[in-house]
This record gives structure tokens, sequence and C-alpha cells, in this order.
């Protein structure tokens, strides 16, 4: 069953899950706070306009890592050169819980996102 609010999708995750993506989402809310969360493919996401195509940003939890998802591959080619411990997937980086480095690293870059306006 997929999750119907941000909420029930982070009360649904692991501890280390819960921990990351909560505090993402926490970072979310104080760099936007013009941009509400909402679920979309099972994810919390963040919408830079209307539409998907006009930009967004999305987190997931898996088992031993959790992914900061990019509405286009260049934001993940250019995180990953600044990130070697991350792999990355289609359109997302995966950053293994307890590597608070490269995740600092990745909040940095999201920080200045040019597609997301800040308040």
């Amino acid at each position: 069953m997929s999750a119907g609010s941000v909420t029930e999708y982070t009360d649904n995750l692991s501890e280390n899950g819960k921990k990351y993506v909560s505090d993402f989402i926490g970072f979310m809310r104080e760099q936007y706070p013009q941009i509400d969360s909402k679920i979309c493919f099972s994810m919390p996401m963040w919408l830079a306009g209307e539409k998907m195509k006009d930009g967004y940003i999305a987190v997931s939890a898996a088992k031993n890592h959790f992914s900061i998802h990019f509405s286009e591959e260049g934001y993940v080619t250019n995180i990953a050169r600044m990130v070697p411990a991350c792999k990355t997937g289609k359109q997302c980086i995966n950053i293994k819980y307890g590597d608070d480095e490269s995740y600092q690293i990745v909040k940095d870059h999201v920080r200045y996102l040019n597609f997301f306006p800040h308040s």
C-alpha cells in the first residue's frame, strides 16, 4: 500500500530511513517554505512549478541507503563528482545511511538549485 501523505510515508520507514528522510524533509521546509511537499510516485516530492517538467526534487528510502531524486540528470552528474562515495541511479544520488559528509554536500547543492525560488 502506498502512502497518502508525507507523514504516512515517514511513519512506515525503518529507523535509519525515518531519520534521514525526515531530516531532508525538514531541510526542504527550511530552505523552500513556499513549496509544499506531496506524495508523487510513492515518495515525498517538491515541484518547482505546476508540473514535474518544471523541475522537482524527491526523497526515498531503501534498506541500506536513501536517495535524493532530481528532475534533470545533469544535477545528478554534477553532484556525483563531489560525492564519490555515493552511487547514482536514474536521476538520483544514493547516500548510504551514516554517510553524513556526502549528505551535507548534497544538501549544499540542493540549497542553490536555480529552479527553486528562495523565499
